[in-house]
């Protein structure tokens, strides 16, 4: 493990989760030996089930999900751990006591799919940042149990109209961390909630021997980080089997939104050994292609800008990554690919504590106008990348 994590430091990926398994079983000095190095380069999240609560992990770490499935009983249900409910939500208080962005990743069942809002309510309760919801994928310990806990579409579109309600009534940030068709429900679209899933394009996941798989479900195993790194292992050829969406069927292969949609989740018992569009659209052979007006932009910044100057800091997490071909910006939960003009720009204000607005226009105004360089510090800030003080 420790050479898996030092190849990914070596690697700049920008950005790394630890997940399981179960990631508090290393203990605090363990994982903070791996954050305080994988921080330097990548944005770090750890996913735990919140049973050990790992008091002095390093303030590195940009992220820490826990899952709450539901109330005391739907939960331990699904955890089949009595008693670790109660565990679960001491550990989420302490966590947001200590400063952390606790984010709350229940996975979407049919044992709780009429639950939604009261996860997201208790969410919402405990100061965690957000709510992304996993659909269950049928896959690892789950698919012993998958005719019991597989969400039928009926039950997936309660799940979604409990977390419409709850987003628009608490105010916090919810949608789903799992790959989901878009023609499920239009609402998807028209909500806001779309989510795709980039395996095999933007993710990839490492098991603790180092085989590199598209994602945790896949059985395909296209190199092993020990032997090899992983930009390397990226650029293989075999990776173009489900790149060039040769596997897609229909109903999916004629789609307007294929190439955004992607299917949705693409791997599972069925199929581990290969893709196949996603099980909700194989078991619901009638369901109608989405009616799209407009497919959503991944990012709705702001063009504005204030009248006074502005004095400008970093955040904690904000990095720049030249490693690569690409220039990337890195901040607590994006990457966004960046220009060289641009990458300069930030460049600029990363290297000082702070930066005045004035200052940094004088310094590129050869380059580019005023309102272009005061339209980007505002979209710096919309992605968290800068705080204006």
């Amino acid at each position: 493990m420790d050479r898996i994590v030092h190849s990914i430091y070596e690697s700049w990926v920008p950005h790394v989760y630890l997940i399981g398994g179960e990631p508090s079983l290393l203990g605090v000095r363990q994982l903070n030996e791996y954050i305080e190095l994988l921080a330097q380069r990548s944005s770090v999240t750890i996913v735990t089930n919140g049973v050990r609560n790992l008091i002095d992990l390093s303030n590195k770490l940009a992220c820490i999900g826990v899952p709450l499935h539901g109330d005391e009983g739907v939960h331990e249900r699904h955890t089949r751990r009595f008693g670790g409910y109660k565990q679960t939500i001491r550990t989420i208080e302490s966590y947001v006591a200590a400063g952390f962005d606790v984010r709350c990743i229940p996975v979407l069942t049919a044992w709780n799919y009429d639950q939604i809002y009261n996860i997201i309510a208790k969410a919402h309760q405990l100061g965690m940042e957000s709510v992304f919801v996993d659909r269950f994928e049928d896959g690892g310990l789950g698919s012993q149990s998958s005719t019991e806990l597989k969400p039928s579409l009926e039950q997936f579109k309660v799940a979604l109209s409990q977390m419409i309600r709850a987003r628009d009534d608490f105010g916090i940030a919810v949608g789903f961390g799992t790959a989901i068709p878009y023609c499920l429900d239009n609402r998807l679209l028209s909500e806001r909630m779309t989510a795709n899933c980039g395996v095999g394009i933007t993710f990839a996941a490492i098991n603790p021997d180092g085989d590199v798989r598209i994602c945790n479900q896949s059985e395909i195993i296209y190199g092993n980080i020990l032997d090899e790194p992983i930009q390397k292992i990226w650029a293989k050829s075999q990776l173009d089997e489900f790149r060039k969406l040769s596997w897609v069927t229909e109903p999916c292969l004629s789609c307007p939104v294929v190439t955004d949609c992607l299917c949705g989740c693409k791997v599972d018992c069925s199929c581990s050994t290969g893709f196949c569009i996603d099980y909700a659209i194989r078991e619901n052979p009638n369901l109608r292609q989405p009616i799209v007006n407009r497919l959503p932009e991944p990012l709705d910044l702001p063009e504005t800008f204030t009248t006074e100057y502005r004095r400008l800091v970093p955040d904690t997490f904000t990095k720049l990554n030249s490693f690569h071909a690409e220039v990337y910006l890195v901040t607590r939960y994006q990457t966004i690919q960046l220009d060289e003009l641009t990458a300069r720009i930030i460049q600029h204000i990363i290297t000082q504590a702070e930066c005045d607005e004035a200052e940094l226009i004088a310094a590129f105004l050869d380059f580019v106008s005023e309102p272009e360089i005061r339209s980007l510090v505002s979209k710096l800030i919309a992605v968290n990348a800068l705080k204006a003080v």
